[in-house]
């Protein structure tokens, strides 16, 4: 399976393919494979590997679709655009869950750092980078340049799906069993929440985020307590702003949540 880099490591290897391609781009030599052409190919051949789990390729994203109820679930394929013929066709992979009837629930229960014109479709409920599944999460690339190694590389792309992607959408077959499961997944954000109170109701949602944040370190506690206290004396408004205590604070606090560690 690719190696996942730390973010450390994704930082200095996206540094030297940028100039690696800065470098190639001054000596492009015209008749090599286009990257885009290459990529292309790669993604319609892990669409025909994974049609049997009910996945169609879709050009236009490119991405792989899958609809089970009411839940859709995506594999996002992505170009490195540091990418030059002829020396790199890499490509990166990303797992999305969508659900119509959280989008229809947001509607609904509008919270104030939500757009008030919201996107058509269904809405997102959990995902990011294929690397956040692994552990530690980390930066993971499919590299097809080279004819030679290409099947190799096809092959490891598919079964890394079928380790980390799969088994991560399996657990929506059973969500409200999986919902602690699913918002541990830290990286993915915290929209599993508001889809556990959308479609599973509110006291799986309140028991699912209880044991999400009891199992936080404590500084993550005590911003959640700072903020929630701030929140109802009216001391701040509540809205996200990509921390995870003050977020779930702001959540709880909307949607008359009662996680603990209240003041």
């Amino acid at each position: 399976m690719a190696k996942s880099l730390s973010f450390g490591e994704s930082v200095l290897a996206m540094a030297r393919h940028k100039a690696e391609a800065a470098k190639g781009r001054s000596q492009a030599d015209i008749a090599a494979e286009k990257p885009r052409d290459i990529i292309l190919a790669a993604c319609r051949d892990i669409g025909q590997r994974l049609a049997p789990q009910g996945f169609v390729f879709l050009k236009s994203g490119p991405l792989l679709k899958r609809t089970q109820g009411d839940l859709t679930f995506q594999i996002y394929f992505q170009s490195d655009r540091n990418n030059i013929a002829g020396g790199r066709a890499a490509l990166w992979m990303h797992a999305g869950v969508l659900s119509r009837n959280l989008a229809q629930w947001k509607k609904q229960h509008p919270v104030p750092w939500g757009s008030r014109s919201p996107l058509p479709g269904p809405a997102a409920v959990a995902g990011g980078q294929i690397g956040n599944l692994t552990s530690p999460p980390g930066w993971m690339t499919w590299n097809f340049a080279d004819p030679a190694t290409r099947p190799d590389v096809l092959d490891d792309a598919v079964a890394s799906i079928e380790k980390l992607i799969l088994p991560f959408f399996a657990l929506f077959d059973d969500p409200a069993g999986n919902i602690g499961r699913i918002l541990d997944l830290q990286s993915f954000g915290l929209q599993p929440l508001e889809y556990a109170m959308a479609c599973l109701g509110h006291e799986v949602a309140e028991a699912a985020g209880r044991t999400y944040l009891l199992g936080r370190e404590p500084a993550i506690q005590n911003r959640f307590r700072q903020a929630y206290a701030a929140f109802t004396q009216g001391h701040d408004l509540p809205t996200t702003q990509g921390e995870v205590g003050r977020d779930l604070a702001a959540l709880a606090f909307v949607h008359n949540l009662d996680l603990g560690f209240r003041d």
